[in-house]
């Protein structure tokens, strides 16, 4: 196991935060886990630091999961399973997958992090989560000193939730994530975002996961910064979730609010339509800055401050309620 100490977790995380952790600890084989007794209050499983914000220095132990690995472990004629180590980068999974014609996770293509992190927050974009192809999450649990293996239906998977957040939260180190794709009679999901309308314009007749990842890849390019650019973690906020009435009241103040139903007389309100609606779109607070081209996104524009970052996001927050009567969530883990 290597240790640092006293080290910069620039980094390792993607908004940019020049922070500083006491400890960081790099595993890169599981058996080193069971030399370590508990996961403190102050410990933290930190994966490819893409949903993470620190607003100061961590006074604690950094756990960076650097498992790497990937094989076939069962395949048929129509499906195969594969098992991914905690640490591999999950868009380096998704294009092997699409590589060899495998459907089922094209459409979250450069999605920023790492394998092990994908369960923990349900990782989803353009009508597909990882929990529709998850088999099962295998981890090391610090309190019972030994590996487990759950399969999908008991993580509790919800919208950007799961166990790993609530009762297995700083209890677990994930080391391997099951994920069943198809090889034959392949199910797309092409009716969210803009991936038909580009598939119309390149006047595309076949359709092959690689082919959908590509289009995923430039929608996601022309509307989301790159964090190897510029500082962010994607989405910074939910998209929250509202009864019907009060869905319908909305709608009858704000006649063009942008929502969908998700059954259970539930609807889903699109955040970032409610911030930019708000006149946050560009806004600028101290090196903080909301992006241009998605209100959802919060950037590191100039040297922000973790609390730079955060109080952008309280006042986006405060706002929107004022105007809306809803509560913005943060979809980033706050560290600090």
């Amino acid at each position: 196991m290597k240790i640092l100490h006293n080290v910069s977790l620039l980094p390792f995380n993607t908004f940019k935060m020049n922070v500083k952790a006491k400890e960081c600890r790099i595993i890169e084989d599981e058996n080193e886990l069971l030399k370590i007794d508990t996961l403190s209050q102050n410990s933290l499983v930190l994966g490819g630091g893409s949903n993470v914000l620190f607003t100061k220095d961590y006074d604690g132990i950094i756990l960076k999961n650097e498992l790497k690995g990937r094989e076939i472990i069962d395949e048929s004629e129509e499906e195969i399973l594969l098992n991914i180590k905690g640490g591999e980068n999950w868009h380096s999974v998704v294009m092997w997958a699409v590589e060899n014609n495998w459907n089922g996770i094209e459409n979250l293509a450069l999605i920023p992090g790492t394998m092990g992190a994908a369960p923990i927050q349900n990782i989803g974009a353009y009508g597909v989560e990882i929990k529709d192809v998850l088999e099962y999450v295998r981890f090391y649990h610090f309190d019972t000193k030994s590996f487990e293996t759950i399969k999908n239906q008991d993580c509790q998977f919800a919208y950007r939730d799961s166990i790993f957040k609530r009762s297995l939260k700083n209890k677990v180190f994930i080391t391997d994530v099951g994920l069943r794709l198809r090889k034959k009679n392949h199910q797309y999901k092409l009716d969210y975002g803009n991936i038909r309308e580009e598939l119309d314009k390149r006047n595309i007749q076949t359709i092959r996961p690689k082919l959908i990842a590509e289009v995923v890849m430039h929608i996601r390019q022309t509307k989301l910064p790159d964090p190897n650019v510029v500082g962010n973690a994607g989405s910074f906020f939910k998209n929250p979730e509202v009864s019907e009435e009060v869905y319908w009241r909305l709608k009858e103040k704000f006649p063009n609010i942008v929502a969908y139903s998700i059954g259970n007389n539930k609807y889903k309100l699109a955040a970032g339509w409610m911030i930019e609606y708000c006149g946050f779109k560009g806004y600028v607070h101290k090196g903080a800055a909301v992006h241009t081209r998605q209100a959802l996104v919060l950037i590191n524009q100039k040297n922000a401050t973790g609390k730079d970052i955060l109080e952008l996001a309280n006042i986006i927050i405060d706002k929107v309620n004022q105007v809306f009567g809803v509560i913005l969530e943060p979809e980033v883990n706050i560290i600090g």
